[in-house]
């Protein structure tokens, strides 16, 4: 899906931020291995017997879950938010053209530096991180739980929560469109220019070509033409000539020379 519409699709979504259920387990400590949620019951650590009560708790009717906020769109989210509006964020190509590397690659931070948008410590990119280092094999309810409590500890500290990191993301994504649509624009541009001269230049070609091949024609013409006037011009030569040497009316036999010559 082009960059375009996945940033469109994305302005429509729903999301709702609850706060964490009090059972949820305990943030993730990613200075441990992390813990598989199928291993042995015998060898179940304490988070893993959290996970299967967070599972068993989910599957039950009428469990105590937070009653979810008003929906709205990322679009209203992210304008709750300190920093630019998404569809205040434009990207130059043309301003941003170190985000274009030499050996083809792209410096996206480069393009988001050109959109100038708000710092944060704990983003898109760190929360990819976090959810690359979830256990296998946990439900979408369990991950999305998981990872409040753990933005829930990391909020005091490094002011990261599901609001500031959406906000990031939209942002990011804004950017990212913007600038695949200005670049798309330049390079639209450049080849119509480009597009431009070759066809001057192929017009150019065929212009010489024919100068060339009027030219050749003019030397055949006159080449010839004077080649027929020469002929004449040697007629009235050969009259007034002997008819001996090179003169084309010179019989095969030479007469001697006169006596005394």
């Amino acid at each position: 899906m082009p960059i375009a519409d996945k940033f469109r699709k994305a302005v429509g979504l729903f999301v709702t931020m609850d706060e964490p259920d009090p059972e949820t387990p305990r943030p993730l400590n990613f200075s441990q291995p992390t813990p598989q949620v199928n291993a042995p019951s015998a060898e179940m650590t304490e988070l893993d017997r959290k996970l299967a009560e967070i599972e068993k708790k989910s599957k039950a009717i009428g469990t105590g879950s937070p009653t979810p906020q008003t929906p709205q769109t990322i679009e209203q989210l992210v304008r709750q938010s300190d920093g630019p509006n998404l569809d205040e964020i434009k990207v130059s190509a043309e301003e941003t053209s170190g985000a274009l590397l030499p050996n083809g690659n792209v410096d996206v931070q480069a393009i988001y530096a050109g959109a100038k948008l708000p710092t944060v410590i704990f983003g898109a990119e760190q929360t990819r991180e976090l959810l690359s280092k979830l256990p296998n094999g946990l439900s979408l309810d369990m991950q999305r739980q998981m990872v409040a409590a753990t933005l829930t500890t990391m909020g005091a500290t490094m002011g990261a929560s599901a609001e500031t990191i959406v906000a990031d993301a939209s942002r990011k994504l804004a950017a990212l469109a913007s600038y695949v649509e200005d670049l798309q624009k330049v390079t639209t541009e450049r080849m119509s220019y480009s597009q431009a001269e070759i066809e001057a230049l192929q017009a150019r070609i065929t212009e010489q070509q024919g100068i060339i091949a009027s030219t050749q024609q003019q030397l055949t013409t006159a080449q010839a033409q004077c080649e027929a006037e020469a002929d004449k011009i040697d007629d009235i030569l050969e009259f007034f000539s002997l008819d001996t040497g090179p003169s084309k009316y010179a019989t095969s036999v030479q007469p001697s020379a006169a006596p005394g010559v």
